[in-house]
């Protein structure tokens, strides 16, 4: 009896963790994601990974306070390397903003389900790319993996933040911008040499109705120049992707 209580508890803490990351994770942690499947998979991960930790060094505490403030500790362990996952796809939206504004589609947004959030549409459709780009390339295999290595070197209960960690956020933040606008840039580029174009005919032939050329323009235009470097756009995702689970190496060696 005594071990199989500790046993539980052992599983209980896991689960949390899994949990923490399973909620706050991109494409796993999605709104559309049916929250039974999470469910599910959350509680046979944490099984899998219960049945291959070691022997816990020591017992775990009877106490259901010092539980309850360990699972916080295991929660944010999970949140934590969930939210700079999600820094990658907040860049693709940064883009999609960027493109809607400067298009014209930014009048009209569509229902993004992931988010539950209205969304400009070019907004949508890089999101959408970025998470089936993360899926074919095993990405979500990659997170569950990561996660698992954590009990290695995270013991259950034994979380800490060291405060170096804000200030690198504050910089994962700042690339985080700089990757939307280098998503945006090729499009930004085509549709600013269409804007000063059109200014120029505007001035040499007064009689053209620039807003009812230009929106048709722009958003012919914008939607090519996409097509164009969706090759491009595939490529900085995987730069983007790698980066992304280097941070969670440094979140998991900041949180030790």
């Amino acid at each position: 009896m005594f071990f199989e209580m500790e046993l539980l508890k052992v599983y209980l803490l896991v689960l949390v963790r899994v949990s923490g990351l399973i909620v706050a994770a991109p494409v796993l942690g999605s709104r559309s994601f049916p929250s039974r499947a999470k469910i599910g998979l959350a509680a046979f991960t944490a099984a899998l990974i219960t049945a291959s930790l070691p022997a816990q060094d020591g017992n775990l505490p009877d106490s259901a306070l010092t539980l309850a403030v360990m699972s916080l500790g295991e929660l944010a362990i999970g949140l934590v390397m969930g939210m700079v996952m999600q820094m990658v796809f907040a860049a693709v939206q940064v883009a999609g903003q960027v493109i809607d504004m400067l298009s014209g589609f930014a009048m009209m947004n569509v229902f993004n389900p992931a988010l539950e959030t209205q969304v400009p549409i070019f907004g949508f459709f890089l999101y959408i790319m970025a998470a089936l780009y993360l899926m074919v390339c095993n990405g979500h295999h990659l997170m569950i993996r990561g996660l698992v290595s954590t009990f290695d070197r995270i013991p259950l209960g034994g979380f800490t933040m060291r405060p170096a960690l804000l200030w690198q956020a504050g910089v994962w933040g700042r690339v985080m911008f700089i990757d939307g606008l280098t998503i945006a840039a090729p499009v930004a580029a085509s549709l600013l040499v269409a804007y000063v174009t059109m200014g120029l005919l505007g001035r040499v032939v007064p009689q053209i109705q620039l807003f009812v050329v230009g929106f048709p323009v722009t958003i012919a235009l914008g939607l090519l120049t996409v097509a164009f470097i969706m090759g491009v756009y595939l490529s900085i995702l995987d730069g983007m992707f790698v980066r992304m689970f280097r941070n969670v190496e440094m979140v998991v060696q900041g949180m030790t």
